[in-house]
């Protein structure tokens, strides 16, 4: 079983249903593409329902009679939802394809064009989200206050359920791997290794949500500019508390890997040694795997964050978060939902 990491707001006192059908959660890339009409590569807008998106990617290879590595995506979107992404299909020297989606399948293809350029994993900057939260009884007051303080102030970054598997599977996956207890296939192992870096930073956020310097920084912190990767070192003086509090820049956490020159120092520095020391078996397999250090923001703050009641149980939400950035991380911030199986 997976933490039940610390929320900076407490325990929300209003339950609810997230996805109680996939149109309860929607995702779509914000991602402009103009076609150059020409060239090797077959863009495709899809709109997928209750498929993953390596599923929808199989099948566009099929139907065009290729390889599945000659399909390829931005990002990967959940399963239990309504989701509008990019695929890209290389087709040298070949026809444009008809693209006839069989009636039976449960994604269709909005848009195609031709271009010049591949599509590669991590173009796209954000993820657009519209979330209907239903079944709501509880404190509704609470739930108001709530939203009012995460269009100012923000949530604590943590990666989503979904990067560790049903019930912390991947992590546990993970442990017996590094350990030489099982031999898991290559497609998993990208996965258990993602799984536990999202662990340790999650382990990391904790503490620095716990002890309130998750979004006003510590001595020795790398920083990270708002819904950027770019990262940089500096002092903790009066101008970078003021950019803190204006959400201009973040504090940031360890992608754990081999350290390169973006590292932390003093204060911030001892505490990310304490959760290394406290999950040594992660660290050192993720090291014997060639992973190298990043840092990822420890807030978020979300843009174009708007939301309306819909009768008395049902609220709406609409925001944008960078790509690699879960919903979820968001929602548990604001009630009490059941965990997706």
């Amino acid at each position: 079983m997976l933490p039940d990491w610390p929320r900076v707001l407490g325990t929300p006192l209003v339950n609810g249903v997230l996805k109680a059908q996939p149109e309860d959660f929607v995702v779509e890339e914000v991602f402009p593409v103009e076609f150059s009409d020409d060239g090797e590569f077959d863009w495709l807008w899809i709109e997928k329902r209750g498929d993953n998106t390596e599923y929808v990617a199989k099948q566009l290879a099929r139907l065009a009679g290729v390889q599945p590595k000659a399909v390829t995506y931005s990002g990967q979107k959940d399963r239990y939802a309504v989701t509008r992404q990019w695929f890209c299909v290389h087709l040298p020297g070949k026809n444009f394809p008809a693209w006839e989606v069989p009636e039976s399948e449960t994604w269709k293809i909005l848009r195609k064009g031709r271009h010049r350029q591949k599509l590669r994993l991590g173009s796209h900057r954000y993820n657009h989200f519209t979330l209907c939260l239903s079944d709501l009884a509880g404190d509704i007051d609470d739930l108001n206050r709530r939203l009012s303080t995460v269009l100012v102030q923000g949530f604590p970054n943590y990666f989503g359920e979904q990067r560790f598997g049903h019930h912390g599977g991947n992590i546990d996956a993970c442990r017996q791997w590094f350990a030489g207890e099982i031999k898991p296939a290559r497609f998993e192992r990208s996965m258990y290794l993602s799984a536990a870096r999202s662990l340790l930073f999650n382990e990391l956020l904790a503490q620095r949500v716990l002890d309130g310097s998750w979004n006003t920084g510590l001595d020795g912190d790398v920083y990270a500019l708002r819904d950027s990767g770019s990262v940089f070192s500096a002092e903790r003086d009066d101008e970078t508390i003021a950019r803190l509090a204006s959400g201009d820049i973040q504090p940031t956490g360890p992608l754990f890997g081999k350290a390169g020159r973006l590292v932390v120092s003093g204060v911030a520095a001892e505490r990310e040694a304490a959760v290394y020391t406290q999950h040594s078996n992660f660290c050192a397999g993720l090291l014997k795997h060639g992973l190298s250090l990043e840092r990822r923001a420890l807030r978020l703050i979300p843009q174009d964050f708007q939301w309306q009641f819909t009768g008395n149980k049902s609220l709406e939400l609409s925001f944008s978060l960078p790509r690699g950035c879960f919903a979820t991380a968001l929602v548990r911030e604001l009630m009490n939902y059941p965990l997706a199986s």
